[in-house]
């Protein structure tokens, strides 16, 4: 397994324990009652803007709004930890 592999797994398992984030598979009720863009909708728009492959995902509430945090692994191996707002896809 690649060191950067390794580290976006490692990073993505750090993540979902995060406070005030739900568990992935109670996420597509709130993202349904909640008008939120659908994931695989963000997931194609940070995948284009970055290059690289969504490797986890957690739906959070900060300050009030839902957001996606996302673990991305870069085409050159890079980790990236971005937040996307849920309701608009802006990262």
């Amino acid at each position: 397994m690649s060191d950067a592999l390794s580290a976006a797994i490692f990073a993505a398992a750090g993540q979902s324990a995060q406070p005030d984030c739900v568990e992935w598979s109670k996420a597509g009720p709130i993202i349904a009652q909640n008008s939120l863009l659908p994931a695989n909708v963000i997931y194609q728009m940070v995948q284009k803007k970055t290059g690289g492959k969504v490797v986890n995902q957690s739906l959070c509430t900060v300050g009030g709004s839902f957001v996606y945090k996302l673990v991305v692994l870069g085409p050159t191996g890079e980790v990236s930890n971005l937040t996307v707002e849920a309701l608009t896809g802006q990262l």
